[in-house]
């Protein structure tokens, strides 16, 4: 790679100048301006002030900062136990054993990733509805008192959310990790098959390890989507009830359309990007181990 890139320099540097330059216009040029903006006071309209590390001493004190991470840690177990843990069950059996309604099966549990974000909440909030919704409706048909206002309660309300999420997202990761199965060389299972190894000893030996960083990506991806989730949020709670169901995303929002402190909100933003370069950093650390060529 070296010595091509040596060789050819400058018609490689042409054609990686496009993604640099893209790339710097949406994320690295945003970003700075983001992190020059949190040591501001800015409403939109005069000019900023620059008033150093007050914005950030705010965020640290205040109240909502403890339940959006509290929710943001909830959000990212959630996810990552039913989109990773069910995606490589379903992805499994999709690939080792054989059944007529196979591809049926595979485009169900992928229809919902084509909904969009305000379809799949509607529904779930038709679902959830304290009244007249379907779980409720379903208790009171088989003679149970027993109902939930699911959306209006602490800890409740976001675990509500963050399932209708993780439904919605689950054939994206299966998909993900049912490639990673597909590419795994036939000769090792074979080979297992004449030593006598069953299905389950070829999952834990042959297949986990050889799909391990593809479930990697996917565990990182889930874990920081729980300190990036919004829009599931803010369509079926805004936050509410008060500041039950918020996240720093939220916070941020809040923060620039509601009250107009473009600083302040600038300050979380970059909390969030902190938080998810942190958190992507130290799950590659942990799980380095497992990313043995085979």
């Amino acid at each position: 790679m070296n010595v091509l890139f040596k060789k050819k320099k400058i018609p490689m540097l042409l054609f990686l100048a496009p993604v640099v330059i893209l790339f710097s216009l949406i994320i690295v040029i945003p970003l700075i301006q983001s992190a020059v903006m949190g040591f501001t006071e800015w409403d939109g309209v005069n000019k900023a002030v620059f008033i150093g590390l007050e914005n950030y001493q705010k965020l640290f004190r205040s109240r909502d900062l403890a339940i959006s991470i509290r929710n943001s840690l909830l959000y990212s177990a959630i996810l990552t136990v039913y989109q990773v843990g069910l995606g490589t069950f379903f992805a499994y059996a999709i690939v080792n054993f054989e059944f007529k309604t196979k591809n049926v099966f595979r485009n169900i549990y992928f229809f919902p990733v084509l909904l969009s974000v305000s379809v799949v909440a509607q529904l779930w909030i038709s679902i959830y509805h304290g009244d007249f919704g379907l779980i409720n409706q379903m208790a009171k048909a088989m003679g149970s008192d027993w109902s939930q206002n699911w959306l209006n309660e602490p800890v409740k309300g976001v675990v509500a959310i963050v399932l209708a999420e993780a439904w919605k997202g689950m054939g994206y990761h299966m998909l993900i990790i049912y490639a990673a199965m597909r590419n795994v060389a036939k000769v090792y299972y074979e080979a297992a098959y004449i030593d006598g190894a069953s299905k389950g000893q070829q999952f834990f030996h042959i297949t986990l390890p050889l799909t391990i960083p593809t479930i990697k990506v996917c565990i990182v991806m889930c874990i920081t989507y729980g300190f990036r989730a919004f829009e599931m949020i803010h369509l079926m709670t805004a936050g509410g009830p008060g500041n039950y169901s918020y996240t720093l995303p939220i916070m941020m929002y809040k923060a620039l359309f509601g009250l107009q402190k473009y600083g302040y909100g600038s300050a979380i933003a970059v909390v969030i990007v902190v938080i998810c370069v942190g958190l992507m950093l130290a799950i590659n650390k942990l799980t380095a181990r497992f990313d043995q060529q085979y």
